[in-house]
């Protein structure tokens, strides 16, 4: 009875993992442009804007949601162009939890341009004394339509 039980309970768990969804809202001058739903693990997807939606872009704020990136973590969005290292890292809005303002002009410059931004957060427990490592999840692909 006891291994029926503990079987049981370890694919519940399982399939709890697999469904974990990362929500990524992204808000242009404030106005909700898209949404991006990914599953763990899961490293491709994004949105693709016309040049119209990039023309006057000033702001691009970006709000996370989801267990992937929920709990007791200190969270950091990193902008990557073409190359390995980051283009920005993003601090988290103070008082928003979850929410990143970028603002950076060669990112805005970029996007005008039609060039590729990928989002990726990075999560470093806040518990200083936790063995946990720092992770880093895929948030989404910003283009625009050629």
């Amino acid at each position: 009875m006891k291994q029926k039980l503990l079987l049981l309970l370890s694919l519940s768990f399982l399939s709890v993992g697999l469904f974990a969804q990362t929500t990524t809202n992204i808000f242009i001058d404030g106005t909700l442009a898209g949404q991006i739903q990914l599953n763990a693990n899961q490293n491709t997807g994004g949105l693709s804007y016309s040049k119209s939606t990039y023309k006057n872009i000033d702001r691009l704020s970006i709000e996370i949601k989801g267990k992937s990136v929920d709990g007791g973590y200190y969270r950091k969005v990193e902008v990557m162009g073409d190359g390995l290292t980051p283009m920005l890292v993003a601090e988290e809005t103070v008082g928003a939890v979850g929410q990143f303002i970028i603002t950076d002009k060669n990112i805005i410059k970029r996007l005008k341009k039609g060039n590729a931004i990928s989002l990726y957060v990075v999560k470093t427990p806040a518990n200083t004394k936790s063995t946990e490592m720092v992770s880093r999840v895929y948030l989404g692909t910003l283009t625009r339509e050629k």
